[in-house]
């Protein structure tokens, strides 16, 4: 079976078994990937603590060609962002970040977008009070338009008509 081996950051995980998880992974190389962990809920697991949400860490995944759920060999732990489990405005913001990885980016290289979820881990991790929430929706924009989403705010999106300077405009995330 060929490896990979490549930086990942749990966006989610799944109870599969008795024994074992689902993982969805964001990963520079290979963008959002799905893997199996197996043993992963054993008592003496080789995975430890390492699989929780947000984590982050050197994966090694067990692939064949045509599959889309790979075999996690290993995951070496790097970062376990233990200061957003804490704060739950901390933790809102970094699980937003998650699910729009896990909604919206490719399962294709996407360096951008997991250096901007890493770096924005980071940043939620230890900002002050004060400015978590606007730290969370900056982030999130970033990563939205990193990804390609980025709503257009210098004309209207029905006729492409410019914007009035200044005035008031209605903002609608249908369109």
């Amino acid at each position: 079976m060929p490896q990979l081996e490549t930086p990942a950051i749990v966006l989610s995980t799944i109870r599969y078994s008795e024994t074992s998880k689902i993982l969805r992974l964001a990963t520079r190389e290979h963008g959002v990937q799905s893997a199996i962990a197996k043993g992963a809920l054993r008592p003496r697991s080789r995975f430890g603590a390492a699989l929780q949400t947000l984590s982050e860490g050197q994966a090694r995944l067990l692939t064949k060609e045509h599959r889309e759920l790979h075999i996690l060999a290993s995951f070496d732990l790097l970062r376990l962002h233990v200061g957003l489990a804490g704060d739950l405005e901390r933790y809102a913001s970094a699980s937003a970040l998650a699910e729009v990885m896990l909604r919206f980016a490719p399962a294709d290289a996407h360096p951008e977008s997991y250096d901007l979820l890493r770096d924005a881990l980071s940043l939620l991790e230890v900002a002050p009070r004060a400015e978590l929430e606007a730290l969370g929706f900056r982030v999130l924009w970033q990563l939205v338009s990193t990804l390609g989403f980025a709503p257009a705010l210098d004309a209207c999106v029905r006729d492409g008509t410019p914007l009035p300077p200044g005035g008031g405009l209605a903002f609608s995330t249908r369109e």
